[in-house]
C-alpha cells in the first residue's frame, strides 16, 4: 500500500482527503505545517507528498525546499494544491522542482490520477535504473575479464592457455558454443588453424587446418578491418556451395558466427571465430566487446612470434642458460643435502608433521634442481658438449635406486611404482649410468606428473635380442595420436595437463632422445586417450 503525505493548514480539508484517499487504497500522513510534513516524512518516509502553498508558518514553496535539500527525501514526487492558480504561480512550482500542481477546490478522481501518473512514472524509473544497473554491472564483469586477460598476456601466458582462459571466462556473458584462433602462415599466406575448442562432441577444424587466404570472403574482412557476422550458416553455404571450411563447421553442429580480423601494431595476423549452434545469436551489440578481445589475442600471437625469433638466437640464450642454472644448483644442493640430514635428526622423525615438511622441501629442491639439469643439458646439446661415460652398471641395484626415489614422489597422489627384470638380461649391462637414469628419471616423472590418483606406474627392463629395452608403462590420460610425433622436440608441449599443477621446462624428452641417441639407440612413445601411455627407449647390449 502506498503512503501519502498531505500538508496543509486547514484541518478539515486534510481529513477530507484523507478518506477519500483512503477509500482508493492509499494510507494517508497529516502534517499540519512545512516543518511537521518534514517531521512526519523524516520517519516515515511516504511515496508522494501533496502540499498547500499558502500556509502560515512555512509556505509551500518554502516545504518544497526543505524537501530537496535532504537526500532521503529528494526523490519523493511532490504535488502542490493552491486555490491560486495563476500562470506565474504554477510556472514558479515546476521551476521548484514540483512534479505536479492541482487547483483547490480539488476533485478526488483528478487527484488519485495525478498520484497514480507520478507513482507510475517512479516505478517506470525505478525499472529503466535497474536495467540501466544491471547492463552496467555486465559491463564491469566484461571490462574487468578484459582488464584480466591483459594481466595474463602482460606476464607472459602461451596462446593455448590464454585461449583457455577466454574459453572458460567468457561462457557466462557471452553466447558461444565453440572458439577458433588461425594465423597468418607468412610463408604461404594461408591461413592456419592455432586452437579450438567447442562442446560439442565432434570437431572438424582441428589445430593445423590449412586454407588458402588470397580470394577468400576472409580476405575482405582485412580490408574493412570489421567483423562479419553469419546468422545463417546453412543459407550462406547455400550462396558459396564451394565454401569447404563452412561445410566442415557446419558438420560441427554449427549454424551462426562472428569472425573478428586480429590485428596488431596495424597488421593483420589472423582471426579469432565465435560460433553457436543457434541461427540468429549475433547482433552488432556484441561486436565492441569481441573486437576488444581480439586486440588483446592479437598481442598474444604478436609476441609468441617475437618468441619464435628469440629461440633462434640459441647460442646467446645457451650462454645465459649456463651460467644462470650453475649459480642455482650449488645452493639447491645445499638445501637437497640438509633436508637429508635433517630427516635423520630423531626430533625430526619423532614428528610426523616435521618429517612431512622436510620432505616436502626435499622433494622441491629435488624437482628444482632437475629443472635446472634440463636446461644445463639442453645447452650442452645444443653446443655439442653433451659427454657419454659408460660403465658396467648392475641391473638390478640401478631399477631399484631408480624407483625408490620416485616412489617418494608418487606419494602425495597414491600411485603406485613396480618394477619387472626379464631374467635373460645379463646381471651387468655398460652403458653410461647418470644419463641412463637421467632418461628413466624423466619417463617416470612424467608418468607421475600427468597420472590421476590411485593409479599403477610400472617399469620394465626387457631383452629383444641384442638389446635392452626399457618401457615404463602409466594408467594415466594418454596423448592425441597426432601430438605424439612431436613429443621428442625440444620445448614440445601436447594437449594434456598435469594432474597436480607440476611444471616442466619442456626440455627433458628432447634430452632423453639425444641421450639415447648418443647410446645408438631408439626411443619412443605408444598411447592411447583415457588409457594411458607407455615411453620406452633400446640401446645395444654390450
Amino acid at each position: 500500500m502506498k503512503t501519502i503525505l498531505i500538508i496543509d493548514d486547514d484541518e478539515g480539508l486534510r481529513l477530507t482527503l484523507s478518506n477519500s484517499l483512503k477509500g482508493e487504497g492509499f494510507e494517508c500522513l497529516s502534517a499540519g505545517s512545512g516543518i511537521e510534513g518534514i517531521e512526519l516524512a523524516q520517519r516515515h518516509r511516504p511515496d508522494l507528498v501533496l502540499c498547500d502553498i499558502y500556509m502560515d508558518t512555512m509556505n509551500g514553496f518554502e516545504t518544497l525546499n526543505m524537501f530537496r535539500n535532504h537526500e532521503n527525501l529528494l526523490p519523493i514526487p511532490f504535488i502542490f494544491l493552491s486555490g491560486h492558480n495563476e500562470s506565474n504561480m504554477i510556472r514558479q512550482s515546476m521551476e521548484l522542482g514540483a512534479d505536479d500542481f492541482l487547483s483547490k477546490p480539488v476533485n478526488t478522481k483528478e487527484v488519485t490520477a495525478a498520484i497514480n501518473a507520478r507513482l507510475q512514472r517512479v516505478e517506470i524509473l525505478s525499472r529503466q535504473g535497474e536495467q540501466s544497473a544491471e547492463i552496467m554491472r555486465k559491463r564491469l564483469e566484461e571490462l574487468k575479464t578484459l582488464a584480466e586477460l591483459t594481466r595474463q598476456i602482460n606476464a607472459g601466458v602461451l596462446l593455448e592457455d590464454i585461449c583457455e582462459q577466454v574459453y572458460t571466462a567468457f561462457r557466462s556473458f557471452i553466447p558461444f558454443n565453440r572458439i577458433g584462433v588461425a594465423i597468418i602462415d607468412e610463408h604461404d599466406d594461408s591461413l592456419v588453424a592455432r586452437w579450438a575448442k567447442t562442446d560439442a562432441v565432434h570437431i572438424s577444424i582441428l589445430k593445423g587446418y590449412r586454407q588458402p587466404l588470397k580470394g577468400s570472403s576472409l580476405e575482405r574482412i582485412f580490408v574493412t578491418k570489421q567483423p562479419r557476422i553469419i546468422n545463417d550458416l546453412e543459407e550462406y553455404l547455400r550462396s558459396k556451395p564451394d565454401s569447404q571450411s563452412t561445410k566442415d563447421i557446419l558438420s560441427e553442429g554449427i549454424r551462426s558466427s562472428l569472425t573478428c580480423p586480429l590485428i596488431a601494431l596495424g597488421k593483420n595476423i589472423g582471426f579469432i571465430f565465435f560460433s553457436s549452434r543457434e541461427k540468429n545469436t549475433y547482433k552488432y551489440e556484441h561486436v565492441e566487446m569481441y573486437t576488444q578481445l581480439a586486440g588483446q589475442l592479437a598481442v598474444v600471437l604478436e609476441k609468441a612470434r617475437l618468441y619464435e625469433q628469440l629461440i633462434e638466437l640459441n647460442n646467446t640464450k645457451n650462454r645465459f642458460i649456463g651460467i644462470a642454472a650453475h649459480d642455482l644448483r650449488n645452493p639447491l644442493g645445499a638445501i637437497i643435502g640438509f633436508s637429508s640430514l635433517m630427516k635423520e635428526e630423531p626430533a625430526i622423525q619423532s614428528s610426523p608433521d616435521l618429517q612431512e615438511y622436510v620432505m616436502n622441501i626435499e622433494m622441491a629442491g629435488t624437482s628444482a634442481l632437475g629443472l635446472i639439469n634440463d636446461l644445463l643439458d639442453y645447452s650442452a646439446i645444443e653446443s655439442g658438449q653433451l659427454m657419454i661415460s659408460k660403465s658396467a652398471v648392475n641391473v638390478q641395484e640401478f631399477i631399484q635406486a631408480a624407483v625408490k626415489i620416485h616412489q617418494m614422489f608418487a606419494r602425495p597422489k597414491n600411485i603406485t611404482i613396480e618394477s619387472y627384470i626379464d631374467k635373460r638380461l645379463p646381471e651387468v649391462i655398460i652403458f653410461d649410468r647418470q644419463r641412463i637414469k637421467q632418461v628413466i628419471d624423466n619417463f617416470l616423472g612424467n608418468a607421475i606428473k600427468y597420472s590421476h590418483q590411485n593409479t599403477l606406474i610400472l617399469v620394465k627392463f626387457l631383452r629383444q635380442q641384442n638389446t635392452l629395452r626399457c618401457e615404463v608403462i602409466d594408467q594415466g590420460q594418454g596423448i592425441p595420436a597426432q601430438e605424439l610425433k612431436t613429443l621428442f622436440k625440444e620445448y614440445s608441449r601436447t594437449s594434456v595437463r598435469p594432474t597436480g599443477g607440476e611444471k616442466s621446462t619442456g626440455l627433458g624428452l628432447a634430452i632423453a632422445h639425444k641421450i639415447i641417441k648418443e647410446h645408438s639407440g631408439e626411443v619412443g612413445a605408444d598411447s592411447i586417450v583415457g588409457k594411458g601411455s607407455t615411453f620406452y627407449f633400446s640401446i645395444p647390449l654390450e
